[in-house]
């Protein structure tokens, strides 16, 4: 047997390596992004459905690149993609420091920005995760999508040194930051357990090929096998192939459901700080909101996480989405701060909630066999709505100078979505 009883189970250090980048690349070119965006608009006197277009376009881009990158997951493992992501985006991040127009910021935000991101943060990472967890993959998920939050509380640090030094010393911090932190996230990385004679969850290991992974005193030396072993790979081949996975039912309801919630969420990220400063808040208040959002997210992200291994994914993606609609028609009406801290005391956990199950429902339904091209191909579907979402809210504010009929529409999709997601029949696979 391998000498791994007393160990912690490598699967957890991979999830704690991805909480460190992915809290990192939330702080800035998730939430944050949030307090550049409205910098930016102030200092060149753009539109904000102008500067929201880029936003769509970069998830229009991050959504056909997702089905090429799930394969090359898949196929090849997810540290050198992961690399190669940190080094466009720390690049991309510095040379936003140097803009003048809105065609440059387009141009490199949108080709290297978000290129970087997309290869190096959430397929790679939530396959990685996938293949490494079956039984608490709900619990691992729950705590990277904490990594999130935690980076949206990261959001009024970004407020106040964008204050103090300038929004283009933020980006240039932003970008090496990525560099400090993605690197050894990505050396961390390790594609299926089986190739290292261990088993999903830390389960009784694979001991064919224990002469071959044994390691004297940790992890840290783990290298890459030059093939995995017959048992291992059948193992790791449980699941629906790509072309089983299009033929389904549940492919579909899962990839046009989570669309509306991308749509919601996404907008939401954005327009919060415009929003709050809209009702006559000050820059610091609206950073503290869209911080506490992050925050408060976690016991969703958390509790969420748990109550997939515990009540099934099914049930908690339904129960999520329609607490999102609730809140919206809250946000809708808001006439004070007071209206806005109990849109966020229902919104952050239920967006949590969601954010931790749309990822563990997925392997429930198509197993790990082909889980990265999956879910790649899923979020080619799901950027129509992450692509949508900001824009249209930007566009309805500037055309009745108010976001109230945005959420409206946005509380009635949720709930279609919750029916997409009632409909869903498990299937049958090997």
């Amino acid at each position: 047997m391998q000498k791994q009883e007393s160990k912690i189970f490598y699967g957890w250090w991979i999830v704690l390596a991805s909480f460190v980048a992915l809290t990192f690349t939330s702080m800035v070119v998730g939430y944050g992004f949030s307090v550049f965006y409205k910098r930016l608009i102030d200092y060149f006197g753009w539109t904000r459905t102008a500067l929201a277009g880029a936003i769509s376009l970069s998830r229009l881009e991050a959504g056909f690149l997702g089905g090429i990158e799930g394969f090359l997951v898949d196929r090849f493992g997810p540290r050198t993609i992961i690399l190669l992501g940190v080094v466009l985006t720390s690049l991309g991040l510095i040379l936003l420091s140097t803009i003048n127009s809105l065609i440059e910021f387009y141009v490199v935000f949108i080709l290297m920005v978000t290129v970087g991101r997309s290869l190096s943060s959430m397929i790679p990472i939530d396959t990685t995760v996938a293949n490494w967890f079956i039984r608490r993959r709900g619990t691992a998920f729950g705590l990277l999508r904490a990594a999130v939050a935690v980076g949206a509380a990261g959001v009024i640090l970004i407020s106040w040194f964008i204050g103090e030094f300038g929004w283009r010393a933020g980006f240039v911090a932003g970008g090496i930051g990525t560099l400090v932190i993605g690197i050894p996230t990505a050396l961390v990385m390790r594609h299926r357990p089986e190739h290292y004679g261990m088993l999903p969850d830390g389960d009784t290991p694979v001991t064919k090929r224990e002469s071959e992974t044994e390691i004297a005193g940790g992890y840290e030396n783990l290298v890459e096998p030059d093939a995995a072993d017959p048992k291992a790979q059948d193992e790791a081949d449980i699941g629906m192939t790509v072309m089983e996975a299009l033929q389904s039912q549940p492919f579909w309801t899962l990839s046009f459901g989570f669309a509306i919630r991308l749509m919601v969420t996404g907008a939401a990220t954005l327009h919060a700080i415009p929003l709050v400063e809209d009702l006559g808040y000050s820059k610091a208040t609206a950073a503290a909101v869209l911080g506490s959002m992050g925050m408060v997210s976690i016991i969703g992200r958390l509790g969420g996480g748990l109550l997939n291994d515990i009540l099934g994914t099914k049930p908690v993606a339904v129960g999520s989405v329609c607490s999102l609609a609730i809140s919206c028609l809250i946000i809708a009406y808001a006439q004070n701060l007071w209206h806005v801290v109990l849109f966020v005391a229902i919104y952050a956990p239920s967006y949590g909630c969601s954010a931790a199950t749309m990822p563990a429902i997925k392997g429930d339904y198509f197993g790990r066999r082909s889980y990265g091209s999956i879910l790649g191909l899923s979020g080619m579907v799901q950027m129509g709505g992450s692509m949508l979402g900001p824009v249209y809210a930007a566009y309805v504010y500037d055309v009745t100078g108010s976001y109230r009929f945005a959420f409206l529409s946005f509380a009635a999709l949720l709930m279609i979505s919750a029916m997409l997601f009632w409909s869903l029949k498990r299937p049958r696979y090997s």
